[in-house]
């Protein structure tokens, strides 16, 4: 089983636990590299070798259409109980689907939120009229209003999505597979980021990550700040959190339409070259079960996808989350909106042309 670096042992204590329970089966646990996409690589490369190179597969809520879709995976349709059914969020199970067949089981959960200073706001922006006029009105020499991921990389698909959905916009139709980027609703939220830039947000927002933007709000340099539930307890001890200065919400949206947070997360899926299927699905089954999701909340401070296991001040957060456009292209067309996103946000392009370049680049990708 290939995994992501295991910093705080858990999964390896988990693995073992596993072992001890079941003595008759050997589980080697592989930590990858700390990107997303290098881990992807490795496991194309090993199916594409058609050698059973992993048999479970740890995966990123994105791959589960590229994968299944490639034939790489298992059907695990009739391996799901209905209590795990009833239990597992909405849209992290219907983000294990492919083509009405389940193939990725959920563990844990993500989805983007609005941390902002309670010391400073009353109560949380509602609209982006809001969240502009109280990020100007308590930003300060030292202190900016609004901070986001804007590198060139998934962050910032993720960021735009949740801007875009707010707007009443969308990017690609996963049903009619439709490309919506030269529509209104797109340019208007292009737009919105673009003008925070240098105004409540630092010229240097378009080369931040999620640490970056993270250590900058933890140290009081910020209003508000767009990024996921494990800011909430990498905070726990600092300053602002031991105060109670800081709250969280969802995120921002134009009147008349909803906020929407970008739906992430981490599963397991079963290689189709496993040559131990059952016993396969017998660590899935363990790996995804409360009690052990409940260490992983504990010692990572991440979010079990199960119903029962959401803290409340995430729940309508992950509520309103959706999924990005399930289809096997997924990878290629978010290449080619990043690319242009970030092409406008640094000024090399404007918004308007960008964004019809990303939606013609992206209809000959579909091939519509």
């Amino acid at each position: 089983m290939l995994m992501e670096p295991d910093g705080t042992g858990v999964w390896h204590d988990l693995v073992n636990e596993f072992q001890n329970l079941n003595p008759n089966i050997s589980v080697q646990l592989v930590e990858g590299p700390p990107a997303t996409n290098t881990r992807e690589d490795m496991y194309a490369a090993s199916f594409l070798s058609g050698e059973a190179g992993y048999d479970v597969v740890y995966g990123d809520i994105i791959w589960t259409p590229k994968f299944a879709a490639a034939g790489w995976l298992l059907d695990l349709t009739s391996h799901l109980s209905p209590s795990d059914a009833d239990d597992f969020l909405r849209e992290d199970l219907r983000a294990g689907f492919y083509q009405n067949r389940l193939y990725r089981i959920p563990a844990l959960t993500d989805a983007g939120a609005l941390y902002y200073r309670k010391d400073l706001v009353s109560s949380p922006p509602e609209t982006f009229e809001d969240l502009v006029r109280m990020a100007n009105a308590f930003q300060t020499g030292d202190r900016r209003g609004f901070l986001w991921q804007g590198k060139q990389y998934e962050g910032l698909v993720t960021v735009y999505l949740e801007i875009l959905w707010g707007f009443g916009g969308d990017w690609i139709d996963p049903g009619t597979r439709e490309v919506l980027l030269d529509h209104p609703e797109a340019l208007r939220a292009l737009e919105f980021l673009k003008k925070a830039i240098g105004s409540i947000s630092p010229a240097a927002v378009t080369t931040y990550s999620e640490e970056d933007t993270r250590i900058l709000f933890q140290n009081g340099r910020a209003v508000f700040l767009r990024n996921w539930p494990y800011v909430w307890t990498l905070i726990e001890e600092s300053p602002l959190r031991t105060e109670d200065r800081v709250g969280v919400a969802s995120m921002v949206h134009s009147p008349g339409h909803k906020s929407a947070s970008t739906l992430g997360g981490w599963g397991f899926a079963i290689s189709r070259h496993t040559r131990n299927p059952e016993v396969a699905w017998q660590l899935v089954q363990f790996l995804t079960r409360p009690e052990q999701l409940r260490k992983v909340q504990l010692r990572m401070g991440r979010i079990p996808a199960r119903k029962s296991m959401v803290p409340p001040e995430f729940a309508e957060i992950l509520n309103s989350a959706r999924m990005r456009p399930p289809i096997p292209e997924y990878s290629q067309a978010s290449d080619i909106l990043q690319r242009w996103l970030s092409a406008a946000l640094t000024g090399r392009i404007d918004s308007e042309r960008a964004l019809r370049n990303a939606a013609r680049e992206t209809r000959s990708l579909l091939g519509i």
